[in-house]
């Protein structure tokens, strides 16, 4: 009997519970139902590491969103996070009701890492995710700053995630690829078609009819001939128009392929890129050093880099993004045991390309 009433209690006791959130939930819609909203809140959660946006210029944005006034039930949640994320610099908003009518928006800023301004139109920042936003015009990140040129594997217009740009546009050359292979076995096909009608002409012989006087027999004879002569330069005809444009959709297979690894090399290159930047923010002294890259690529594809410090009126020549490790600390020995007694202002140029050595040039 015991355990039936604590049964029945427990069961009473949910009951109950439910009841009560269930009164809740109608007294909640109930007042939603009549209350207006009083204004909006805007907080930024990371504004002590980031300065990318502030509250005042998220409430420019959504001024045009008319809120005090509207029933709480009618709240333009969506469209006031719509019209936040549109703007590039910013991870996340959220917007919620407050219990005294209120609009709480909280946003998030992407983190950058790096800006890259580049020949081409290419202004942007690259966050710690590999996602890419267009540059503020009233703000700016202290982040290592990236110009020169370089072959970016996404346009100059394209905000996002720098690996789904590359698989969309592999995906795209890979369609491409197959169509014209496509394109290109239709043609080879209707070639082979025709050769086998050119060699069934060919084969093809006249016989005397038993009653069939010589006279008319020469003139099959003669007419067979022609057909031949006629209808095997049309054929061959046919057949080398097809071949000829088999060979060019070959040729735009060729190159379609050299586009993609090409494609592929550049992401690879900026990647590599990315985590060389990466490396030297993760060191205090080369954080505070290095202030620019110049990016260049020579004729067969290679990235090169030149580092433009800030103190030392010079540039460092760093050369392709290989043994970066023994490259900066060859250049911090030199910093060390050189600078400090040659002089900051000294050299022009400082190249560390080469093995165990440091090469300078003077002004």
């Amino acid at each position: 009997m015991k355990q039936i009433g604590k049964i029945i209690a427990f069961s009473i006791f949910w009951v109950v519970i439910v009841a009560v959130m269930v009164l809740i939930g109608r007294h909640s819609s109930a007042r939603s139902e009549v209350q207006t909203l009083t204004g909006v809140d805007v907080v930024i959660k990371d504004s002590a590491r980031r300065k990318m946006v502030d509250a005042a210029e998220v409430r420019r944005w959504i001024a045009p969103i008319k809120v005090e006034g509207v029933r709480a039930v009618d709240a333009p949640l969506g469209e006031i996070e719509g019209v936040i994320l549109a703007h590039g610099h910013v991870r996340s908003a959220e917007a919620y009701l407050t219990p005294d009518g209120r609009i709480r928006i909280e946003v998030t800023q992407h983190a950058p890492t790096m800006r890259m301004m580049l020949d081409g139109g290419y202004d942007f920042y690259l966050t710690d995710r590999g996602e890419v936003f267009r540059s503020p015009e009233l703000s700016a990140a202290y982040v290592p700053v990236i110009t020169g040129r370089f072959d970016v594997p996404f346009s100059a217009k394209h905000e996002g995630a720098t690996d789904a740009q590359l698989k969309l546009k592999i995906n795209e050359l890979d369609s491409l690829i197959d169509a014209t292979e496509e394109a290109r076995n239709d043609l080879l096909i209707e070639h082979r078609h025709i050769q086998r009608q050119r060699s069934k002409l060919r084969g093809r012989t006249v016989k005397k009819g038993l009653f069939e006087s010589q006279e008319e027999f020469e003139w099959r004879k003669e007419s067979l001939k022609k057909t031949k002569k006629d209808s095997g330069a049309l054929y061959t005809y046919r057949m080398r128009v097809r071949q000829k444009a088999a060979d060019q959709k070959a040729v735009e297979v060729d190159r379609l392929i050299e586009r993609q690894k090409k494609l592929q090399k550049n992401y690879e290159d900026f990647i590599n890129l990315t985590n060389f930047v990466k490396l030297i923010e993760d060191d205090d002294f080369w954080r505070a050093q290095i202030v620019e890259i110049v990016v260049s690529q020579s004729q067969n594809g290679a990235l090169f880099l030149r580092l433009v410090p800030r103190a030392g009126n010079h540039t460092i020549i760093f050369g392709r993004i290989e043994k970066v490790e023994r490259k900066l600390d060859r250049l911090m020995r030199f910093y060390c045991e050189g600078l400090d007694k040659e002089g900051w202002n000294t050299f022009r140029t400082i190249d560390v390309r080469f093995d165990d050595q440091v090469v300078c040039t003077r002004r």
